[in-house]
């Protein structure tokens, strides 16, 4: 199966292809996307579990738009481990302490070479505090994709959350509805 949708689909007498999404950004896979007038055409290439193994699958999934009962896509936040926050703490901790040793005489005197560099050291500090506050705060965000269709037919994705991916699943859920 090649990589481009249109070489590996048959269009039905009067379907018309209204928009085609080469390269979108899923987890571990490649993904393609295709809408015509009456299917939405998911193709997906990569690592998947299957039965507890990691496998390279490649799958084709059509779906009749006037079979889609549930179309959902929304932002998922996900929160850094605790041991990666208190890392950062540390981290903002210990840049805190060197600009406070800077400032009060304490680094010089212990180390004199640090006398003549003691703007280096704030920018130094700085950055330690800076990498410390981002590695404490930060989230990671993803872009999720749900559709339910017929009886039983799930198709679960996840993206990453950037502007063309959404668009894409704006532009989706806007033919899905438009039916």
């Amino acid at each position: 199966m090649k990589n481009k949708i249109t070489r590996n689909i048959t269009l039905n007498r009067g379907e018309v292809i209204q928009k085609e999404f080469k390269n979108l950004k899923v987890k571990n896979k490649i993904c393609s996307m295709l809408v015509t007038d009456k299917r939405l055409i998911i193709y997906t290439f990569g690592r998947e579990l299957v039965k507890g193994r990691k496998v390279r699958r490649q799958m084709m999934n059509e779906i009749d738009l006037n079979s889609i009962h549930r179309f959902e896509y929304f932002y998922e936040f996900h929160n850094r481990p605790l041991l990666l926050r208190i890392f950062g703490f540390l981290l903002f901790a210990a840049g805190a302490f060197l600009a406070y040793a800077n400032y009060s005489g304490t680094a010089a005197s212990l180390y004199p070479i640090i006398a003549s560099y003691t703007y280096y050291v704030y920018g130094g500090a700085a950055l330690i505090v800076i990498i410390g506050l981002v590695t404490l705060f930060s989230t990671d965000k993803v872009l999720i994709m749900h559709i339910r269709s017929g009886m039983e037919e799930k198709t679960d994705l996840i993206f990453s959350a950037d502007k063309f991916n959404e668009l894409a699943l704006r532009y989706i859920a806007g033919r899905i509805h438009h039916k």
